[in-house]
């Protein structure tokens, strides 16, 4: 179903689904303030650059091979929350970018599934290593976002395709800012994590 199932009408033009596309910004902003002002979250921070491509292209252009780059960035970005700041943080880089490339393009229907497990993994993963307002907070944030998302999926309660106001939209730029706080908030500036670089 692709893009179609985030309920804004596709339209002809560069721009298939312009909201969906344009809130896609969030994640290149949000990667690109990690990178420069949290260096030791420079990895995340690539990771929401990265989704931040996979999602535009996905949503704006629609190119050949879009819902992959839009399926593997995006679970790569979560495996890379769950490694950050822990002893197997460099799996969760390359390696992993490299196995979930290869797994979703010879099986395409995983990607739904792997992202799920990811997510749950990351989840599992902050909280058992910090449960705090800094970890707790940004993950309620998401999951909101992620269920009225999904209530304003294609046939949802809250899906009209005409309108400006898209769920999906709204969950790209929560989710964008909601990794910003949790990064920021688990490693302020001065913390010193050795793990986490």
């Amino acid at each position: 179903m692709g893009a179609a199932a985030d309920c804004e009408a596709i339209a002809s033009g560069f721009l298939g689904q312009p909201i969906n596309a344009l809130s896609t910004i969030a994640f290149l902003v949000a990667g690109a303030w990690l990178v420069l002002q949290r260096p030791r979250a420079r990895w995340v921070g690539i990771g929401l650059v990265a989704t931040g491509v996979g999602s535009f292209l996905f949503h704006g252009p629609m190119p050949s091979g879009n819902e992959w780059a839009h399926d593997v960035s995006l679970a790569w970005l979560l495996a890379l929350i769950a490694g950050f700041g822990t002893r197997w943080k460099g799996l969760s880089r390359v390696p992993a970018l490299l196995v979930l490339t290869a797994v979703m393009a010879f099986a395409p229907m995983a990607a739904d599934p792997i992202a799920v497990l990811l997510s749950v993994f990351a989840v599992a993963s902050i909280l058992w290593r910090e449960r705090s307002w800094a970890t707790i907070g940004p993950l309620l944030l998401v999951g909101a976002a992620g269920v009225y998302g999904k209530l304003g999926a294609t046939g949802g309660p809250l899906c009209d395709p005409a309108s400006i106001w898209q769920p999906h939209a709204v969950w790209h730029i929560v989710a964008a800012t909601g990794v910003v706080w949790l990064e920021t908030l688990r490693f302020p500036p001065f913390c010193e994590d050795p793990l986490a670089a």
